[in-house]
């Protein structure tokens, strides 16, 4: 359970994770609801231990490496 002091992840971090695994599973299209419940269990999981600060950073390099590809 969540307590005042834990932040549940945002609308744009679960979709900016969502799009990372898309990214990863090879912009395979059909599993958008999956890559989105997969992006929020992470993120939540990551808020829940408080890691999710620490980990942010390491799902914006991926998106740019694939942006600018």
């Amino acid at each position: 359970m969540f307590n005042n002091n834990e932040r549940l992840p945002t609308h744009q971090q679960i979709e900016r994770r969502a799009y990372q695994i898309y990214l990863e599973h090879g912009f395979h299209p059909g599993n958008a609801l999956g890559d989105w419940l997969a992006a929020e269990k992470e993120l939540t999981e990551l808020s829940e231990t408080g890691d999710m600060n620490k980990s942010a950073a390491n799902f914006v390099p991926g998106l740019r490496k694939h942006a600018t590809a």
